[in-house]
This record gives structure tokens, C-alpha cells and sequence, in this order.
């Protein structure tokens, strides 16, 4: 048996409508910790972070195609069109992995201390590795430290959180940064441009999800939620609202909520706990935290 058998791979069920074109995943492999939108399908990352599968509609689920070894482990990936990217480790050094779902477009490395990738709209690639900002994979030569950041539609700025867990903006065109906003303890912000107008969205470790104004570091206070998630098309964010005994997770919904503050919670299931949404093709996707499956969210 190979290993994707062994995985039971992807299942194609038609759901009730009066679209026959309209299906869902179903996804019967290991347990899953992240997932991401990649041109039609989905990545996702079974639990471990040691490898990545690419999931379909109407396929056979299949691995990102390159070796992997037990020494190896990704972070989370980014995605632009037809292509992502991702931070390999691997025997202690970091890569940086440009694919698509059948090829290997482009290996570059090895770095020291490399952070997740982000596109920008015009789909250039940036990361932090060797104490530097890097622009398709070349260093600017602007020194940065952090491992998570964001880069706005133009690519003049970045977005990142300092050591006081303050959002802080860089200017790449001069090198620049200053404090944006230090009114909550934030981590993972991201740029997102909503009808013309570029803000940014942050977790924050109180709870709460929070919008913030580039002119002048305003913030707004959205929802209390976890990990949102900006859906592009329907101007939205997803995100997840759960408890936990301290352990583990108890019970998780999804909700969305617009800019303007409208929200509107999608899911009603007290016996699955979903975290991670993500849009696809204009279908809303969770994980559920218990069993690491993957939840196509009905629309409401």
C-alpha cells in the first residue's frame, strides 16, 4: 500500500442543491493543525508540521513534492494565485520553499533564524532570515528581527510586532520603522485593503480581534475571537470563538465580522470545535479541533 492510500485520501460528495457542480471536501487523513487557500484547493498541514498535502476538489489528496525527512518541519505557508511558499527547517537550518501543487519552483537557503513568508499584490515574496528583510529572496539590507510579518498591496511597508508586543511599521523604501500602536499586546498582524482603503487586523493576547488605522495607530476593537482570517471577495473576517479547560479546546464556532462592525455567527455545532477558517472559492473551510478533520462550513 502506498502512502497516500494509507491516507484514505480525498472524498467527492455531492451535497444537496440544485447546482450539481456544487461539492465539498471530505477529507478522511491524519489529523490536520493548519490550513490555506492555494489557487482551487486547499493546503494543509497534518499535525507535526513535517509535511504538506495539497487537497483538491474531485482528486486524489497528494504531497507537496519535494523530500522530506524526520528532521524536517514547515511553518505556515502563504499563498499567491497558483503558488505558495513556506520555512523549512531542516538538521537545525532554514529554507525558504517556493511551489505549486505538482512542482518545486524554487529552493533557496540555507538561512539562519528565516521567518514565514508573505506575498504582496503584486506577488513578491518577503521573509525575515539572517537578522533581514528579504525580497524574493535577496536581502534589502534592512535589519529585522521578527519572524511573522505582513506587507501591504504596494510592498512599502511592513508590518510586525516588537519584543513589548507593540505593532511597529517599517518603511522599505528608507529603512524606517516606528511604533504604530501600543494599546493591546498584539501578535500576527496583517495588512488587509477593504474598499480602497488599507488597514490592518491583529489578534491581540486579551482576545480580542482589532483593527488599526495606518494614519495615526487608532484601534477598534472588532470582536472577541481568535485567529481571523480576511476573505478577500465577501470583504469580510472569519474568525473562531472557543473555550478550553485549560488543555484543550472545548467548543469553537466560526463567525465573521465586517469592517463596519456586522457581525453574524456562521456555525451552530456544539459537537465539533472549529478553529482555523478559511474562504475557497467562495466556501467557507475550519478545522475541527478535536479530531483534526476538515469542516466545510455550511452558508448562512
Amino acid at each position: 500500500m502506498n502512502v497516500l492510500t494509507a491516507l484514505s485520501i480525498l472524498i467527492l460528495l455531492s451535497l444537496p442543491s440544485t447546482d450539481s457542480e456544487l461539492r465539498e471536501f471530505q477529507y478522511d487523513g491524519p489529523g490536520l493543525a493548519l490550513i490555506m487557500p492555494l489557487d482551487s484547493g486547499i493546503i494543509a498541514i497534518p499535525r507535526g508540521y513535517g509535511t504538506i498535502l495539497y487537497l483538491e476538489r474531485g482528486s486524489a489528496a497528494r504531497y507537496i513534492p519535494w523530500k522530506w525527512d524526520e528532521s524536517t518541519y514547515c511553518s505556515a505557508p502563504s499563498s499567491y494565485g497558483d503558488s505558495a511558499a513556506v520555512c523549512i527547517n531542516r538538521r537545525g537550518l532554514d529554507y525558504i520553499v517556493l511551489f505549486s501543487p505538482d512542482s518545486l519552483l524554487e529552493f533557496h537557503g540555507p538561512f539562519e533564524n528565516a521567518g514565514r513568508t508573505v506575498f504582496d499584490a503584486s506577488g513578491n515574496l518577503w521573509f525575515t532570515a539572517d537578522g533581514f528583510l528579504h525580497k524574493n529572496s535577496v536581502s534589502t539590507g534592512i535589519e529585522l528581527e521578527s519572524h511573522t510579518i505582513s506587507v501591504d498591496p504596494s510592498g512599502n511597508l511592513v508590518a510586525f510586532c516588537d519584543r513589548d508586543d507593540r505593532i511597529c511599521i517599517l518603511n522599505t523604501s528608507d529603512g524606517i520603522s516606528s511604533i504604530l500602536s501600543s494599546d493591546y499586546r498584539f501578535y500576527s498582524p496583517v495588512f488587509v485593503s477593504c474598499e480602497g482603503t488599507v488597514v490592518i487586523v491583529s489578534p491581540t493576547l486579551e482576545g480580542e480581534i482589532v483593527m488599526i488605522s495606518l494614519g495615526g495607530g487608532t484601534c477598534t476593537s472588532l470582536a472577541e475571537g481568535s485567529m481571523p482570517f480576511w476573505w478577500n471577495e465577501a470583504e469580510t473576517i472569519l474568525y473562531c470563538v472557543t473555550s478550553d479547560d485549560g488543555h484543550t479546546v472545548t467548543a469553537g464556532e466560526i463567525w465573521s465580522i465586517t469592517p463596519e462592525g456586522v457581525n453574524q455567527q456562521i456555525t451552530f455545532s456544539p459537537g465539533i470545535h472549529e478553529i482555523h477558517p478559511i474562504a475557497s472559492c467562495g466556501d467557507v473551510f475550519a478545522i475541527d479541533a478535536v479530531t483534526g478533520a476538515l469542516i466545510s462550513v455550511p452558508a448562512r
